[in-house]
């Protein structure tokens, strides 16, 4: 009866210390909380309630309290401190995460903590009813055929949120060999690849909407963004073959990874109902395959390709598929 107990107790504490091993592996994670005048968004223009990309605008004397949530390479969230810098010290000053702004313009803050980085843009001004922001609408879809065509909206607001209207919105392409955009907002799709669309009021940059070009009928494509405060980056496409639903990670993805790490489909960003009602694709690795198939799947039947601790049930990040 002794040898056996002494067996247990060592598989238990193997267990424990492969746990920890894997554990390890998981990168740091500062985010930025939406709050009061910041606005956090992802490639798409969609506001977010915590992320990595912020965009804030003061009036010139006004403080702002930068708040964050730092998660350690052990996906704890603890304190820590903050290293900031400031691309134009004469429009804002930094002290304790608080940001005093010093005079009308614009400036990017830096925030780091080792390798982990995020940003924010800054807009100060002088004037209360002056262009303060500059927001480029969601499209209806950023996965875009050769010769495709999508129209985009901007919004110009002053410091009060309040939208200025018969202002100038100047429109840009961040590779015009990839897609044009003309003077109204109008997008082309030129040959395959990824580019970004931004545009800007009185020297004002407004977010940069990310477009994949080259999908065709029958695929969709998503963007990957973290969960949870883990990570996840890169994008997927799924393909519809004939009874066959092929998903292909892109080749800069990556994702937090712990014991037992799966890709699901799924219609859910609930790491519970993901686990119990999502279709699992396969063990993730970052030296495994990126290529995945769903038999009897078509292709609008899921919303989400979902990386999951499965074990714990906690979502590392998702991509939302879209035409």
């Amino acid at each position: 009866m002794k040898a056996f107990i002494t067996i247990l107790l060592f598989i238990c504490i193997s267990c424990i210390e492969v746990d920890k091993r894997d554990d390890a592996v998981r990168p740091a994670v500062i985010n930025l909380l939406q709050s009061g005048k910041l606005n956090i968004m992802d490639s798409n223009g969609n506001l977010l309630p915590k992320g990595k990309m912020g965009f804030l605008s003061l009036l010139v004397g006004e403080k702002f309290l930068i708040t964050t949530e730092y998660f350690n390479q052990f996906g704890v969230k603890t304190t820590a401190n903050i290293n900031w810098t400031i691309a134009v010290p004469l429009v804002a000053s930094i002290s304790s995460n608080e940001i005093t702004a010093l005079a009308a313009g614009t400036t990017f803050i830096g925030g780091s903590i080792g390798e982990v980085n995020i940003s924010i843009n800054l807009t100060v001004v002088s004037n209360p009813n002056a262009v303060a922001s500059v927001i480029i609408a969601t499209p209806p879809k950023t996965s875009l055929a050769i010769n495709e065509t999508v129209q985009l909206t901007a919004s110009v607001k002053n410091i009060g949120g309040t939208e200025l209207s018969g202002k100038a919105i100047e429109w840009f392409t961040e590779n015009p060999n990839f897609a044009t955009v003309s003077s109204t907002g109008l997008v082309t799709a030129l040959t395959n690849g990824t580019v970004e669309i931004h545009s800007k009021s009185e020297g004002v940059k407004s977010n940069s909407i990310k477009f994949n070009i080259g999908t065709v009928a029958g695929q969709r494509v998503g963007i990957f963004q973290s969960a949870g405060g883990y990570s996840a980056s890169g994008s997927v496409t799924a393909t519809e073959s004939g009874n066959n639903l092929a998903i292909q990670l892109s080749p800069d993805f990556s994702a937090s990874v712990a014991l037992g790490t799966y890709i699901y489909l799924a219609n859910s960003t609930s790491g519970s109902t993901v686990k119990s009602a999502g279709l699992e694709l396969g063990q993730w690795t970052p030296t495994g395959t990126k290529s995945y198939s769903a038999a009897g799947v078509t292709l609008n039947q899921y919303k989400y390709v979902v990386i999951l601790c499965k074990p714990a049930g906690v979502i590392f990040g998702f991509a939302e598929l879209k035409p």
